[in-house]
């Protein structure tokens, strides 16, 4: 035999040493796992025989690549090494190494990182398996990648699962649900020392799947085993209860109950059925590709009935999901389909766009309303606004043209029907960066009434505020948390603050945002100026609009006519402490009537007004084919006049349904004139089929008829 060295000495130079270790033959089909790790001219091979092999390892055969060579080796208490003339070392033991155990042997080489080959040998002398393993101390790519390729690891220290229900009963169905292993990766699952099934984890390092008990007696104790490529194990060891011990209930068949089609995010489902009683039920949602969104489990009661109310997360991307309620036998699927809370929803085609680019916008509102829309730009300036018409298949689409002397920054197109309110984001020169929005539904609040003022950002973000009253003084200081819908109402007991205007701010990072809300104020303000910095504006100008009150701190509305006698605009404000107020945030729409138009305010029994001119252009767009009636295959001349002088044309064409079946996108001449054509496509149905022009400040529409 070789000279030995002491085993201790050299464990305690692997474990001080820094070493990665790489193998041959990572696959779940291994009979045999082969880990080598050294340091230096030291080397430790370990080879473990797989549970769910057959046979047991009898002799080991080892022998170097190259021209390394063996200086010495050691081996575990019981085992015997000789080395051939071939320069093989034989190890044998009377002791077998069983499936789930593992021997190590220790070696000495002339050089470091040897290339160990070797042989594991079952009783008969028959090969289990046969590979080489080199040991590397850097991450650095070897010419034989083979050489190369580490274990794959699913097995993290945190990873971890339990069993539906916790004690299975012999020979019964039972699910096994898991968490915190490494996504996308393959588990071995064992009951014992026999492989059961091969699993793959999801793409959130969840695993959810059903197995059987096998048939036990009397009460036995079972392990069962997750194992990954790199022999890392999870392991529960429970006792079985045989079926002749249990109380089997009388059996239910699994119903899932009556659920809507659609749920908006943010809600709550409740899920009703039956199943068997006293048994556990999981209920999962899923992705359509299958990936684990939640995974729940109840008790059924006595009776068979269960219920479970099932919280579909703000967060949830828009679409289809399913539901599946399993008791360990029997499935009920059910598919949601996921809409978004908000009543209008309103989205631009990208993220970000340059001074000068034409954004499209399209999405749903409420159907048969008037919209009022508003842009504004990256430091809260109205700079665009605009009346909508909403059909009845609500789709909404309308185009923005960027002024080419735009700021760069993060916009906010806010749309409004009645009381609802509809909110986008896009980015000018940047992409849009996380805002703070502060909305109120009312101006002025009762000393008796908490002022509720809601708050929307990101997901989860903690978000500092500050009260400030009228004359710049800090009322109070506060943090909070705007949880996974990133949206709450915060409270403020106005009865805890005097009578008069606040502003309360709000700031996580570099994200703004304020609102200005009163407190206590009543209307009557005694004699009422008003006026307009100007006599005359364009279409399209902000305006700015100033007035004085006879009394302090007083509520005003202020209503804004255009030349037709129209209400274009309705705010409610205030003076302040020193009886001036001001509106600073009205543009005049560039698709309104000329004309002379009114200012009123009236606080109580007092009004005043004053009046402004307004000019500009006045073309409306038009559009006309040159005929009503087509055929399949036709071609269609679409002309009109009246566009903004060289302005971008989206024509749209639209069926019955009210979906976009082709698009087309052209420019205006100088002088607002346009002219295009469209093929009809030889497999269009018959029916009525509408034509929309927008130049981006105006649209208008026409039908033509395909038989």
């Amino acid at each position: 035999m070789m000279n030995t060295f002491p085993i201790i000495l050299f464990t305690l130079l692997i474990i001080s040493s820094v070493f990665i270790a790489t193998t041959f033959k990572t696959s779940y089909a291994e009979e045999v796992i082969a880990t080598s790790l050294g340091f230096e001219d030291s080397t430790i091979l370990e080879l473990k025989n797989s549970r769910g092999n057959i046979a047991s390892i009898d002799s080991i055969r080892i022998w170097l690549s190259g021209e390394n060579e063996f200086k010495s080796f050691k081996t575990e208490q019981g085992w015997l090494g000789k080395k051939q003339l071939n320069g093989v070392i034989e190890f044998t033991s009377q002791k077998v190494v069983n499936p789930g155990e593992s021997v190590k042997i220790g070696i000495k080489t002339s050089m470091n990182n040897p290339i160990i080959n070797w042989k594991a040998v079952d009783t008969n002398g028959e090969v289990i398996s046969s590979a080489s393993t080199k040991v590397t101390k850097s991450e650095t790519t070897e010419t034989n990648s083979e050489l190369n390729k580490p274990k794959i690891t699913t097995i993290k220290e945190e990873s971890n699962f339990r069993f539906i229900p916790e004690k299975p009963a012999a020979n019964s169905f039972f699910r096994v649900i898991g968490d915190n292993f490494v996504p996308n990766q393959i588990l071995d699952f064992y009951i014992g020392d026999k492989l059961e099934k091969t699993v793959k984890v999801d793409s959130d390092g969840k695993i959810l799947f059903t197995s059987q008990i096998p048939d036990t007696k009397n009460d036995e104790r079972t392990e069962f085993i997750l194992r990954d490529a790199g022999g890392s194990e999870k392991t529960l060891s429970i006792r079985i209860p045989n079926l002749e011990n249990r109380i089997i209930p009388d059996e239910i068949k699994l119903s899932l109950g009556n659920t809507p089609k659609q749920v908006k995010r943010g809600d709550t489902m409740t899920l009703t059925g039956m199943a068997t009683p006293n048994t556990t039920l999981t209920i999962t949602c899923l992705h359509p590709n299958g990936d684990i969104i939640s995974i729940n489990t109840i008790d059924v009661g006595f009776d068979g009935k269960w219920k479970f109310d099932n919280l579909f997360a703000p967060e949830l991307e828009l679409g289809t999901i399913s539901i599946e309620v399993d008791d360990g036998k029997n499935t009920a699927l059910r598919n949601i389909e996921v809409i978004s809370s908000k009543i209008i929803n309103i989205s631009s085609f990208e993220t970000m766009y340059e001074p000068g680019d034409t954004i499209e916008f399209e999405g749903k509102a409420i159907p048969n309303q008037q919209m009022s829309i508003i842009i504004e730009d990256g430091i809260g300036a109205e700079i665009f606004s605009r009346m909508i018409s909403v059909g009845e298949s609500g789709t909404v689409n309308f185009n923005f043209e960027i002024p080419r002397g735009a700021i760069d920054g993060t916009y906010l197109l806010l749309a409004f029907q009645g009381e609802e309110e509809g909110i986008t984001l896009f980015g000018v020169g940047q992409e849009p960066e996380p805002i703070l929005i502060l909305r109120s539904p009312e101006l002025n609040f009762p000393t008796n009434k908490n002022a509720m003022i809601t708050i929307q950002g990101q997901s989860n973000a903690q978000v500092s505020l500050i009260l400030i009253d009228s004359a710049d003084r800090e009322k109070f200081s506060d943090t909070i948390n705007l949880g996974p819908s990133g949206r709450i109402v915060y409270e403020i007991d106005t009865s805890e603050i005097p009578t008069g205007s606040y502003t309360l701010n709000a700031k996580r990072g570099e994200s703004t945002g304020s609102i200005i809300f009163t407190v206590g104020l009543t209307t009557g303000s005694g004699t009422i100026s008003i006026q307009t910095t100007r006599d005359n504006y364009e279409k399209g100008e902000q305006i700015l609009i100033l007035g004085n009150t006879g009394a302090i701190n007083v509520l005003l509305d202020v209503t804004i006519y255009d030349s037709s006698g129209t209400v274009v605009k309705n705010v409610e404000t205030f003076s302040d402490r020193f009886g001036v107020f001001k509106i600073d945030n009205f543009r005049i729409p560039s698709d309104s009537d000329e004309g002379e138009w009114i200012v009123k305010a009236k606080s109580g029994g007092n009004f005043s007004e004053t009046k402004f001119t307004v000019s500009g252009e006045t073309n409306v767009i038009k559009v006309e084919t040159d005929k009503e009636s087509y055929n399949n295959n036709e071609i269609v001349t679409i002309s009109g006049n009246g566009a903004r002088q060289s302005a971008t044309i989206t024509i749209k064409i639209v069926n019955s349904e009210g979906v976009q079946i082709d698009r087309l996108d052209i420019n205006a001449k100088n002088n607002g004139e346009y002219i295009t054509i469209w093929r009809i496509p030889a497999n269009f149905e018959a029916g009525i089929y509408n034509v929309t022009v927008d130049d981006g400040s105006t649209n208008s529409s026409t039908n033509l008829t395909i038989n």
